[in-house]
């Protein structure tokens, strides 16, 4: 009986690990080319352009990295020139501003990461599985297009939630369960 019930144990303990990495290799990036992306009008103006990445639903966004070149119209600064991630209909989300600080108009190209995580702004995608970006100026300077994502990416780095791990695990016991009855 005893030796029944540790191999119980050693199955369920290989089933939980499998599961774990089962769950971890979904973990990934996804990109989006922003080339020749305008920036309109203030966040949530129906003339901002807006891309969206199908993902995975119920996964957890939690780091971004970019590579872009920014140019301004007329007097528009650079600093102004935003995209909002964001799960869709005023959802959770973040909004990105490579040109921070960078309080003229001209062309400049940026590059850099953030861990949302170790920000605290790290959030989850719905059942959809959709990741919406909103391009957007932080102060609308004049009607049209105040700028434009020149060229470069943006990158958003994923993992599945704990409950995924779970459900994964669930899988793999119900594997294990069928194999024992055939082998039975």
């Amino acid at each position: 009986m005893q030796v029944s019930q540790l191999k119980r144990g050693a199955i369920s303990a290989a089933l939980f690990a499998a599961a774990l990495t089962a769950g971890a290799a979904h973990a990934g990036t996804v990109t989006l080319d922003v080339a020749g992306i305008a920036s309109n009008a203030g966040f949530g103006d129906a003339s901002n352009e807006t891309r969206y990445i199908d993902i995975f639903s119920n996964v957890r966004i939690t780091g971004i990295s970019w590579s872009v070149s920014l140019a301004t119209e007329g007097s528009s600064w650079l600093s102004e020139m935003g995209v909002d991630l964001n799960t869709g209909a005023g959802g959770s989300g973040v909004s990105l501003f490579p040109g921070l600080g960078e309080d003229s108009s001209g062309t400049a190209t940026y590059s850099g990461s953030a861990d949302l995580v170790g920000l605290g702004l790290d959030f989850l995608l719905g059942a959809d599985g959709r990741l919406n970006f909103e391009f957007f100026e932080f102060t609308d300077d004049f009607n049209g297009t105040d700028g434009t994502w020149a060229s470069g990416s943006l990158t958003v780095n994923y993992i599945p939630e704990p409950s995924s791990f779970g459900l994964a695990g669930l899988a793999l016991l119900g594997v294990g369960a069928v194999a024992r009855r055939r082998k039975s």
